[in-house]
């Protein structure tokens, strides 16, 4: 049962690529059913997130993978193919360990990715792409992150996205906070935790914006915030001088002709992918504007300290991840056990079918034909076992006389 994880991420592909290979979450069955119907892939689980687009599922066919993620984002093979990496096996039982653990993440040691990845389990097991196979893969997996969040210190003195975006533009951004009006896009979990990290700013307003007032109301009472719909963003955006956008659209939101001609300095952060504000905005006069891939030299600077445990939480997952495909070998060895035990048997029972159907054709008693038959059959089922077993208890291993008594469920 071969294992493949595929994608792309953070570390091989530019955002420009990353927001154009975006599975939707409300997608995500369509996607896991196409891969049933049309490449036979029945075991499967799509991770998406704004840092990587991932596909784990249980085939060694890496064409067959690669004209999939083609199709499903109307891109050309030699758009994606060099940005994609392909992990087979251990080396996919391992990398998605890392994953869930954040050792593979753009904040080493996040714990956001976990959730996430557990939410993509259980829409493919709805969806009904999770069998044995990857229900005992994916529960080793959790199982792991939970010992090395419980067990090393990696999560310690965590470094989120939000946070690396606030201290990028408290960092970057020539702006007094105090007469600063902060503009904020979204009203997710990334735009309350960079709430968070603005709690002790003082700044002179705070606006949120969101497409559900209901959603932005609730996180404003938080922060003594001001709300507002997307529709009035372009009146907004003329106040604004910092602007923070993190939505789940698939369009960008703010748009050039939003940006009037300004005479102060706007500094955008835009943490969304598939990005919400055109690339064009940077063109606007007196604009900065920065995506998530900016923030990469800033979270670096937060890593130092976490090493060590990362290292311990690698060789975690190496003995986790060994633990694993010895079971998975396992499995197939029984499989094959048995598929060669089967074989055994029906040909015993081909071999004395014949002999009984000619007894009956020279017109013998047919009650006599299927009594020699039983005995026939009983007799040579029972000879190789019956060897083997004298054979042990003759050299005195009394192991394999156990073994017996409770393959053939033998009371003792």
């Amino acid at each position: 049962m071969p294992i493949l994880a595929c994608g792309i991420n953070h570390k091989t592909a530019h955002i420009a690529l990353r927001e154009k290979v975006v599975f939707a979450q409300d997608k995500l069955a369509l996607y896991l059913n196409d891969l049933a119907t049309h490449e036979n892939i029945r075991e499967a689980v799509i991770l998406s997130t704004c840092n990587r687009s991932e596909l784990y599922c249980s085939t060694d066919d890496v064409n067959l993978v690669i004209e999939w993620f083609c199709r499903q984002h109307n891109i050309a093979r030699h758009d994606i193919e060099s940005s994609m990496y392909f992990y087979h096996d251990l080396d996919a039982v391992q990398h998605m360990m890392k994953v869930a653990c954040g050792l593979d993440s753009m904040v080493l040691g996040e714990s956001q990715i976990l959730g996430q990845m557990k939410e993509a389990f259980s829409e493919s097991v709805a969806a009904g792409s999770v069998g044995p196979l990857f229900n005992r893969l994916f529960q080793q997996i959790f199982a792991v992150a939970k010992e090395v969040r419980t067990h090393t210190a990696i999560g310690a003195c965590p470094v989120s996205v939000s946070s690396a975006a606030v201290n990028f533009i408290k960092q970057t951004a020539a702006i007094p906070f105090d007469q600063a009006t902060l503009l904020l896009i979204g009203a997710g979990v990334t735009i309350d935790l960079a709430l968070r990290h603005f709690k002790h700013t003082s700044l002179k307003k705070i606006i949120i914006a969101n497409r559900n007032i209901e959603n932005a109301s609730l996180l404003a009472q938080k922060y003594a915030a001001h709300v507002i719909s997307l529709a009035a963003l372009p009146s907004v955006l003329s106040d604004a001088d910092i602007v923070i956008s993190a939505t789940g659209g698939v369009m960008p939101i703010v748009t050039k002709s939003m940006i009037e001609v300004r005479t102060k300095p706007l500094f955008m952060m835009d943490i969304a992918v598939p990005r919400d504000i055109e690339i064009s905005v940077s063109e606007c006069e007196h604009v900065s504007l920065y995506s998530m891939d900016d923030l990469k030299e800033t979270i670096q600077q937060n890593v130092s300290g976490r090493e060590h445990a990362a290292e311990k939480a690698i060789e975690m997952i190496k003995e986790k991840s060994l633990e694993f495909m010895r079971w998975l070998t396992s499995l197939d060895k029984v499989a094959t056990t048995i598929r060669a035990y089967r074989k055994q048997v029906e040909d015993l029972c081909h071999i004395e079918l014949i002999k009984a159907k000619r007894q009956l054709k020279r017109g013998h008693d047919p009650s006599e034909v299927m009594a020699s038959f039983a005995y026939a059959l009983t007799n040579k089922l029972l000879h190789t076992p019956s060897v083997q077993l004298r054979q042990a208890g003759y050299e005195g291993r009394l192991e394999v006389l156990q073994l017996a008594q409770q393959l053939f469920a033998i009371p003792e």
